[in-house]
């Protein structure tokens, strides 16, 4: 059971009257790794219009870039050069979804500059982020902006290989989050395109790993999007084939009132920026809708 996708009304990609804002974080991380290096960061964060107004408290989104890119990648930095931000003030203005913050940071730090052109190294990066997101990334955005803490009032969500740092994300903070949002990739813990190579070892990693949560074990939603003409749709379909045989963790429909994965693929989605804001017009819709 899939959800039929659907594309992004034309008249978003234009400025809303009433728009949000963007804004820059500095924070201080560690590597995480053997070197235990100290790192400056950095993320780009969306304030929906009426943030600084009153004292209203956002869930927050935190929204990770594709291969190559940074954390100005999903919005088009400061001066928002992308579609993303006409597009959520639009969806906010009319309706589609509350108003919410997002938070776009980077996997990648000074020093990993190889990275940007080795998969592996990326993908290492991706699996060590969870780390940074917890200790903290999530503590530096609780105490600069008025947003809900604990997991129900969380999501995560990625495009490409920001895709495979969510489903590492959705692997190991299950006690952070409840919503993920992987666009046009696969897990790669088990494997590089581990979806692909690997689909039963790797959709049993996700169980195993879920299965420490207790009662948060199956209490996640997970809506899935790739394109159908994209270098993605391959991997990550043929391990979403693989997941819906594992019926005890992973529950699919059209909406989350009665499952816990939505799966939506897009005819003629390509791999590309384009359809990765298609796929948060899907989405954002029924994330935290409860």
């Amino acid at each position: 059971m899939q959800k039929e996708f659907v594309k992004t009304p034309n008249d978003y990609y234009q400025p809303a009257a009433k728009q949000g804002t963007l804004q820059r974080i500095f924070y201080f991380s560690k590597t995480y790794n053997e070197a235990a290096g100290t790192i400056e960061k950095d993320a780009l964060v969306y304030l929906p219009y009426g943030y600084d107004r009153g004292d209203r408290e956002y869930n927050v989104l935190y929204l990770m870039h594709g291969g190559g890119g940074n954390s100005d990648e999903i919005f088009g930095g400061l001066e928002a050069k992308t579609d993303l931000k006409n597009i959520l003030d639009n969806m906010i203005a009319n309706l589609d979804m509350e108003p919410l913050v997002i938070v776009a940071p980077s996997f990648y730090y000074k020093g990993t500059e190889d990275a940007y052109i080795n998969r592996k190294s990326a993908g290492e990066l991706t699996q060590n982020f969870h780390h940074e997101l917890v200790k903290d990334l999530i503590p530096a955005v609780e105490n600069n902006f008025r947003v809900k803490h604990g997991r129900k009032h969380r999501a995560f969500g990625g495009y490409s290989m920001g895709a495979e740092a969510t489903w590492n994300v959705f692997a190991k903070c299950l006690n952070e989050f409840q919503y993920f949002i992987p666009m046009s990739g696969d897990c790669w813990a088990v494997r590089m395109q581990g979806g692909l190579s690997c689909p039963k070892e790797t959709v049993e990693y996700l169980e195993q790993s879920v299965r420490k949560f207790g009662s948060h074990g199956q209490d996640y939603r997970l809506f899935v999007c790739v394109g159908d003409e994209g270098v993605a749709y391959d991997p990550l379909n043929t391990m979403m084939q693989e997941m819906k045989k594992h019926t005890d963790y992973f529950v699919f429909g059209k909406s989350f009132s009665s499952a816990n994965v939505i799966y939506c693929v897009a005819e003629g989605g390509t791999h590309s920026y384009e359809y990765c804001y298609h796929y948060l017009y899907n989405a954002l819709p029924y994330i935290f809708e409860n």
